[in-house]
């Protein structure tokens, strides 16, 4: 009898399995699938993903390509900003969740491949037609998660859904930063992933026809894939922004895209599902899931907030314009952002007089100054 079941065995899944099997706990993971498992995503671990998974064990560092900030870049504008500590990681999604899939082997989780769940109660999930009893069930299988339904969640709220197209190619990164190209209601995310190869993720509420013709949107990115060999195929996947008011009850517990999610232009539904995974584990192992509740809610406010000034911005062509040309004035704003927005520093550290002069001059088009905003 298991302590935890897991039913979904994505990168999320196994990363709670793990992390509540390395508190002692026996754990099973049931899945539809068999690994390595790929999925439509723009492939980038931002730092506290990458810390979140050396805690985990899982040594992930070696098989990606590294990166140490973000790029913004609109026709003649760019603005970048650097991680104050550590890098993120590009890295091929079926090479990461293989890894996980190890660690998890390692570490002494069950796991169960290729089998369906069928229903689920408390105390109890039932596994291609076989009861099996355990003290909590969590729900990891994504946007659409039929563990919610089961359980009785309220849905989450949808404020926003896009289309994803994401293609790699042959081609040796230009930078160690993770690029995003802006256009009207569209954006195109350039992530290194290895030293020759690098990952093309378009991000639209209505692409223009194939990934091909809406890349051909963006002439910068157009000219530095000229003569670059794509890989593989195309894949297609939604981006929702959607939140939940609760992720616990009766002995369920919701982790990853299940308790809700971000848009993508964050760049965090990886490393906020790592973050959630861990915190479950601990909320598990002190018998009180309330706790996760709470520092799940803690955990995915930031995101949220950032997700729809990004968007917001991103919706209004003056606005974005203006604002890409006061931060590649002044980068160390776009540090300062970086650096609250993956939890390195708080909001409360930065000067709210400093950063609402700088919004003031921003609208008004008043010169910059490199005044200390932090």
């Amino acid at each position: 009898m298991p302590d935890v079941v897991v039913v979904g065995g994505g990168p999320v899944g196994l990363a709670a399995a793990i992390a509540v099997r390395m508190r002692g706990l026996e754990v099973l993971v049931a899945e539809r699938d068999h690994p390595p498992i790929d999925k439509a995503c723009g492939e980038g671990v931002m730092p506290e993903g990458v810390a979140a998974l050396a805690a985990l064990g899982v040594a992930a560092s070696g098989y990606g390509r590294p990166f140490h900030g973000i790029r913004f870049c609109e026709a003649d504008l760019s603005a970048e900003g650097r991680f104050p500590a550590g890098c993120g990681l590009g890295i091929r999604r079926p090479v990461l969740h293989q890894l996980l899939v190890d660690r998890a082997a390692e570490a002494g989780v069950a796991m169960r491949w290729g089998e369906n769940v069928s229903s689920i109660g408390p105390g109890r999930v039932d596994l291609c037609g076989q009861a099996v009893a355990c003290r909590w069930v969590v729900g990891a299988d994504g946007l659409e998660s039929q563990v919610r339904r089961w359980a009785g969640f309220r849905p989450p709220s949808r404020k926003r859904r896009r289309i994803g197209m994401r293609h790699h190619f042959r081609a040796k990164p230009w930078t160690d930063l993770v690029e995003v190209h802006w256009r009207n209601n569209c954006q195109a995310y350039v992530t290194p992933v290895s030293s020759d190869e690098i990952c093309i993720a378009i991000l639209a509420r209505k692409p223009e026809g194939r990934l091909v013709q809406s890349i051909r949107q963006f002439p910068e990115l157009c000219r530095r894939l000229d003569g670059a060999e794509p890989i593989g195929s195309v894949r297609g996947g939604t981006s929702v922004s959607g939140r939940m008011r609760s992720v616990v009850r009766n002995g369920f517990a919701l982790v990853g895209d299940a308790s809700g999610s971000v848009d993508a232009v964050t760049g965090e539904g990886l490393s906020l599902g790592f973050r959630q995974a861990i915190a479950l584990s601990e909320a598990i192992e002190k018998g009180n899931l309330e706790q996760y509740q709470l520092v799940h809610r803690r955990l995915g406010r930031p995101p949220s907030l950032m997700a729809g000034l990004l968007l917001f911005v991103g919706d209004r062509t003056w606005l974005r314009r203006r604002v890409l040309r006061a931060l590649g004035a002044q980068s160390e704003v776009f540090d300062l952002m970086l650096a609250v927005h993956i939890g390195a520093l708080s909001l409360g550290a930065v000067r709210i007089g400093a950063l609402a002069r700088f919004a003031g001059r921003l609208l008004a088009s008043a010169p910059l100054n490199n005044g200390n905003l932090a």
